[in-house]
């Protein structure tokens, strides 16, 4: 049994269990529908609509395998592509960015390093092994930096305030991994544990992301 899967067995389930994230699936609908619609036509628009579906599959994921106590096997499955749509969700959202804020070096760069990163994280969810505990949020947090490679050319194409949403994101995405990782802080582990505040900082960051993605199509 994977060590995912072990919690969700042994830990108390809080009644908020996954409600941020079901709330987020048809919200991120109309947010996509409205980024793709506004993007220029093009390579912006297929960035834009790239970024807006890893969103939706990454809600969508963690929905499913939140929504309830499933067999073993079946939440095996479950978490498996929960984990796998985080991967992608990292790669789709940096996507947009080195369509339509980048170029060149830099942009290629990006977008190989994102892509390579999150087909390796997907193929290891797919080994018919477990992972060892911990090394999952720590891809997670790895591959989320990468971006950090072309942080020089990325802070010139933007403007102050979008300077200012990557960095509120980045602080969101890391600081909540880390207290994921910490599992605190706890509220209320039988209504509101820290499981639900790991999902509110990943609701908060998926909504800068697209707020940024408006501001970097114009």
């Amino acid at each position: 049994v994977s060590a995912s899967v072990r919690r969700s067995l042994l830990l108390p389930r809080p009644r908020w269990r996954g409600v941020m994230h079901r709330a987020a699936v048809p919200s991120t609908v109309v947010a996509g529908i409205w980024l793709v619609a506004r993007a220029p036509a093009g390579a912006d628009r297929v960035g834009a609509a790239i970024f807006a579906c890893g969103a939706l599959l990454m809600f969508v994921a963690s929905s499913l395998v939140h929504l309830r106590r499933w067999s073993i096997p079946v939440w095996e499955a479950l978490f498996r592509f929960d984990h796998a749509a985080i991967f992608l969700l990292i790669a789709t959202s940096a996507t947009p960015v080195g369509i339509s804020a980048l170029s060149g070096r830099s942009a290629t760069l990006l977008l190989w390093a994102v892509w390579i990163g999150a087909g390796i994280g997907v193929g290891l969810r797919l080994l018919p092994f477990h992972p060892p505990k911990g090394l999952m949020n720590s891809l997670f947090l790895g591959l989320g930096w990468v971006p950090i490679v072309v942080a020089p050319d990325l802070f010139r194409a933007l403007e102050p305030v979008g300077i200012f949403l990557v960095v509120v994101e980045g602080l969101l995405y890391s600081g909540g991994a880390l207290m994921l990782g910490a599992r605190w802080p706890d509220p209320s582990p039988r209504v509101f544990g820290y499981h639900e505040v790991w999902h509110t900082l990943v609701t908060a960051a998926v909504a800068v992301h697209f707020v940024l993605v408006a501001i970097i199509l114009g």
